[in-house]
């Protein structure tokens, strides 16, 4: 009877033969188990853990515990195709790039049973990416990993496989997990069976919105997309001009660990406490380097060092950590993770048609290198009919943290909330804040009445008057259709657009507010250019200085 075995399959890539795919010192020979078969076995460094020099252990105790890690690569043919399977830490020795991605994720989607996924790797591009990992207890439909299908990336998915012959359990994200029953012979029809779960559609039945982010293969457009992404990255070198670029750790990240990060490729030592584009900027320009190229893209990596600047951990190419989007012959595209993404026209449009739907309002315009607190300081000094309650927290029923009510109160029952577009702090947090606070007016009237306080202290000290009344105390009703929560943003541009996440998150919010009885408007806030170069260039300074301190 066979015993079940956990196989880890990866497919080359059309036309790659197995040389092509292993990193430098494997070696590959012939195995007579299989057909064509070919196998490379090793065993993986050795040493004391790092652990053992801060313990001051006498070399005698090191010998205790030295570290070996064996691996194993089998290279099978099947279908027309060769696929590697990998055991022990193998895959460290296989090379991302020469094989196809999504094998994994396309089969899983295919195989699995739609009410018994266990787990859900998904990825938010935005300015802030959020990676996140769900798991649950048993076997759950989709709806159980809170996936928005309008905005999250899925980058791995696990569960049962509808057939119980094909497997008794499914995870992929490039590389497939298939446990299964099975002998050393049928390891080629373990590869072919997945290979025709890869080639079906059947995953539209139940997975079909996948397609509204759709993952680009084709090079003839990657090519076309990449010359974008080079383009505006040279602007950001030559200009300071960063806007819609950021970088994100590309995979579900440990903040627990300590590591610095260091940018190599191009001969640089400077030392960053986070990974962000303001310090990527910098370390080119201690470099003296002056625009970017292709093999910039290709070249440049990140890296996890200590304080020495050692390797210590992960590393990326650095187009695996950029989050990018741009348009390309009327359609929209995002970057992440390495990879090209198509937005489904219609959703692009949807999105898009709401939001210039919804009602416009004037706001003063902000002055050149002005911040999102140094124009709510200035604005508050003018009136203009509102009354500033920037930083001004309160602290609802039962919470464990503070909250704004809002940046500014208008006279005419506006809650205004105001968020620097060219900041590092999402977009989508905006959106967020404003749903909280109308939430907590609504529902929570002893929050109403700090609010009140807030505006009676404010007023004190800028000889306002009236604005006390605008918001009900917590004996009084409060009606929700009377009050409109404004999100107002800074812009330096002159047309200045919504990225297409950050569309999504206010069309979400827009809905959320609805459903909660208020109104909703949205203002740009005009800011002059060079306030935004201004502003790149001092982050980037800013990464510089943390650098020297870290050295």
């Amino acid at each position: 009877m066979s015993n079940t075995q956990k196989l880890s399959i990866r497919l080359l890539r059309d036309g790659l033969a197995p040389a092509d795919a292993v990193r430098d010192g494997v070696d590959l020979t012939p195995w007579d188990k299989l057909e064509g078969a070919l196998i490379a076995l090793a065993t993986l460094g050795g040493g004391s853990p790092k652990w053992a020099r801060f313990l001051e252990l006498s070399e005698e105790e090191k010998k205790k515990v030295f570290n070996h890690t064996a691996f194993g690569l089998v290279f099978v043919q099947a279908s027309g195709r060769w696929f590697a399977v990998s055991f022990g830490m193998g895959h460290v020795k296989l090379d991302p790039a020469a094989f196809e991605q999504d094998f994994g994720l396309r089969v899983v989607l295919n195989a699995v049973d739609p009410k018994q996924l266990k787990s859900a790797d998904v990825r938010t591009p935005d300015e802030n990416t959020l990676s996140r990992r769900t798991q649950t207890s048993r076997g759950s439909d989709q709806t159980a990993f809170a996936i928005d299908i309008e905005r999250d990336l899925v980058r791995g998915l696990a569960g049962t496989p509808k057939d119980e012959g094909f497997g008794s359990y499914v995870a992929g994200t490039d590389g497939l997990t298939l446990n299964r029953k099975l002998e050393i012979a049928e390891l080629s029809q373990a590869c072919a069976d997945a290979y025709a779960v890869y080639q079906k559609t059947d995953y539209k039945t139940d997975f079909g919105w996948i397609d509204q982010i759709r993952h680009i293969r084709e090079q003839e457009l990657i090519d076309k997309l990449d010359a974008k992404l080079v383009e505006a990255l040279a602007k950001a070198v030559d200009e300071c001009e960063t806007d819609g670029i950021h970088l994100a750790f590309p995979i579900i990240y440990d903040p627990e660990k300590s590591s610095l990060i260091r940018y190599k490729g191009f001969r640089s030592w400077q030392l960053y406490a986070d990974l962000d584009l303001p310090g990527y900027l910098d370390a080119l320009k201690e470099r003296e380097k002056t625009g970017y190229s292709v093999e910039d893209l290709r070249n440049h990596t990140v890296h996890e060092v200590d304080d020495d600047g050692h390797d210590c951990g992960g590393k990326w190419k650095l187009r695996e950590c950029i989050v990018f989007e741009t348009e390309l012959d009327g359609s929209t595209y995002v970057f992440s993770g390495g990879r090209w993404y198509q937005i489904d026209q219609n959703l692009a449009k949807e999105v898009q048609e709401f939001f210039d739907a919804t009602s416009k309002v004037d706001m003063p315009a902000a002055e050149a290198d002005e911040t999102e607190e140094t124009y709510n300081k200035r604005v508050a000094g003018l009136d203009a009919d509102m009354v500033c309650l920037d930083r001004r927290l309160i602290k609802p029923t039962g919470a464990t943290s503070k909250i704004e009510a809002c940046d500014f109160l208008g006279r005419e029952r506006q809650l205004i909330h105001v968020k620097d577009k060219t900041s590092s702090s999402r977009l989508s947090h905006l959106f967020s804040q404003g749903t909280v606070s109308a939430r907590v007016l609504a529902t929570d009237p002893p929050s109403r009445d700090s609010v009140r306080n807030e505006v009676i202290a404010v007023q004190a000290e800028t000889g306002q008057t009236g604005y006390e009344d605008i918001i009900p105390n917590s004996g009084n009703d409060f009606t929700r259709g009377d009050f409109t929560v404004v999100y107002s943003v800074i812009a330096a541009s002159d047309k200045p657009k919504l990225p297409f996440f950050s569309l999504v998150s206010f069309r979400q919010a827009a809905r959320e507010l609805h459903a909660l009885g208020y109104k909703w408007a949205f203002a740009w806030i005009e800011k002059p250019k060079s306030g935004a170069k201004a502003k790149a260039k001092r982050s980037a300074k800013s990464a510089g200085e943390d650098a020297e301190v870290i050295e």
